[in-house]
């Protein structure tokens, strides 16, 4: 899925993960618009996403799969 995709989804509470990322790495959308990581750290979703500038995070989201 697209950045747009994935942002919406977040906002929907889905877990995703990126091609980029790790195996065992996800991003959950939480309560009051925070972001929660593998390891229980929350962020702003502005913070996760001034991260994920690069072209590399355009596309290539999906849901995770545990």
């Amino acid at each position: 899925m697209t950045r747009f995709e994935a942002a919406q989804a977040l906002k929907e509470k889905k877990k995703l993960t990126h091609r980029l990322f790790n195996p065992d790495e996800w991003i959950m959308g939480s309560l009051y618009g925070y972001y929660l990581d593998e390891d229980g750290v929350q962020c702003t979703a502005a913070h996760f996403w001034k991260w994920k500038q690069s072209e590399e995070y355009n596309d290539g989201w999906e849901l995770y799969k545990e």
